[in-house]
């Protein structure tokens, strides 16, 4: 089957032109060239890639030399597994060289060897990632499929390519949760069988490699049904005991706009609503979160253990705004999010969206224009009026310098 048409069609007219010069300089090179992965599945399914990936059959590197020394183009990364990313004519692009790989142990990194364009689909996760289209000569634009990923694609179906796949890299059981709903796919039935034996083999993997699967899936559009899916296939406890799906939480995320800077966080968020004090440092170690990720972690957890008192229905709008005062906001949103007792809901959504954003009028030159002694006096004093403000004692700079004056002289006279 020749697949050029629609190769050109979803990559673009630059794109395609940029690929045939590549072509062009690889057949001097006697080097053949082939689209692979993800780029050939996007094609088929009518879909513009995101990434521009090329598979060179051998010395790339001769390859990449030549293509640069063309003038118009730059290496922007090379890796060790003999991948450069390329800049050519403002169009990015992946150039690798074929490649076969054999693992050591479950969850290691795989050793590498050169490889032929077989071995090469044979390593690939899943069969409708396990493709390529040639850009060769006369064999330009046709379709390589020789482990069925076109019937899969026409099946909906994620099919892992061998029995230990699972074993070999337990990535793939984040990766085929990711495509399965992207693509609004299903595991074919033994995956799924492999993929509930191949949990066990998610604690193989490095922290860094499971983070970064997580952050792929946070990126999504369809992250919130992925994050459901991890869990209730039991992927999060597999990860971390203590990680579970908070229902409540994806429903508000998913209903929620895709570009929020936030969304992340939420979506962490919404995994960590049932951990303790205790598991807070085990799963920041598990994931090896940055500080801003950890601190969500971390604030979730005090958010709970201020609920009770949240609870109070006589509590001031003031004594709400110093328990969650200094919060991560995105610990708070996920928690309101989650939450079962409305009046806390309620009161975390008040801070969030009013309380927060109160500030006096008085500033700390005012009040020593008034008398306050310079140092620790004047920031005890806006914080009295501050909370004054937040329940509705003083509603103007005149009501916040009167209360002022008051209060500083009942400490004179003290």
């Amino acid at each position: 089957m020749n697949v050029s048409d629609r190769l050109e069609e979803r990559l673009g007219g630059a794109t395609f032109s940029v690929i045939r010069s590549i072509s062009r300089t690889a057949s001097c090179l006697g080097v053949e060239l082939y689209v692979v992965g993800g780029t050939v599945r996007d094609a088929l399914t009518g879909k513009s890639p995101v990434d521009v990936d090329i598979m060179a059959s051998r010395e790339t590197e001769r390859l990449v030399e030549s293509i640069v020394g063309q003038g118009n183009a730059s290496v922007r990364k090379a890796s060790e597994f003999g991948t450069w990313s390329l800049t050519v004519q403002d169009i990015e692009l992946d150039l690798s060289t074929a490649r076969r790989e054999t693992y050591d142990r479950p969850g290691a990194l795989p050793t590498v060897f050169p490889g032929t364009i077989d071995d090469d689909l044979a390593r690939r996760d899943f069969t409708i990632n396990a493709m390529a289209i040639s850009l060769n000569g006369v064999s330009w634009g046709d379709l390589l499929d020789p482990h069925g990923g076109v019937k899969d694609l026409e099946r909906g179906l994620i099919r892992v390519l061998h029995d230990r796949s699972f074993v070999d890299d337990a990535t793939r059981v984040l990766r085929a949760i990711r495509y399965a709903c992207r693509q609004g796919f299903q595991l074919e039935a033994r995956t799924s069988e492999l993929l509930e034996q191949g949990l066990p083999y998610l604690s193989t993997i490095s922290p860094d490699r499971v983070r970064h699967e997580f952050e792929r899936i946070f990126n999504e559009p369809r992250a919130a049904k992925m994050v459901e899916f991890a869990g209730r296939l039991g992927v999060l406890s597999a990860v971390h005991p203590a990680l579970r799906v908070d229902t409540t939480s994806l429903r508000a995320i998913d209903a929620a706009p895709e570009a929020d800077a936030r969304r992340a966080e939420l979506l962490l968020g919404s995994i960590v609503q049932s951990i303790g004090d205790d598991d807070v440092d085990s799963v920041v170690e598990r994931l090896n979160l940055n500080a801003e990720w950890a601190l969500v972690v971390q604030d979730v957890v005090k958010v709970h253990g201020r609920s009770k008192e949240l609870m109070d229905e006589n509590i001031a709008k003031s004594r709400v705004y110093r328990l969650l005062h200094g919060l991560n906001g995105s610990a708070i949103e996920s928690c309101a999010m989650a939450e079962t007792d409305p009046r806390v809901a309620a009161r975390l959504r008040l801070y969030l969206h009013k309380l927060r954003h109160v500030q006096t009028s008085l500033d700390g030159n005012n009040l020593m224009e008034i008398g306050v002694p310079q140092g620790p006096a004047v920031g005890q004093m806006l914080d009295k009026l501050l909370d004054a403000r937040l329940d509705g004692l003083v509603v103007s700079a005149e009501d916040e310098c009167g209360l002022a004056r008051q209060l500083h002289e009942d400490e004179d006279g003290g």
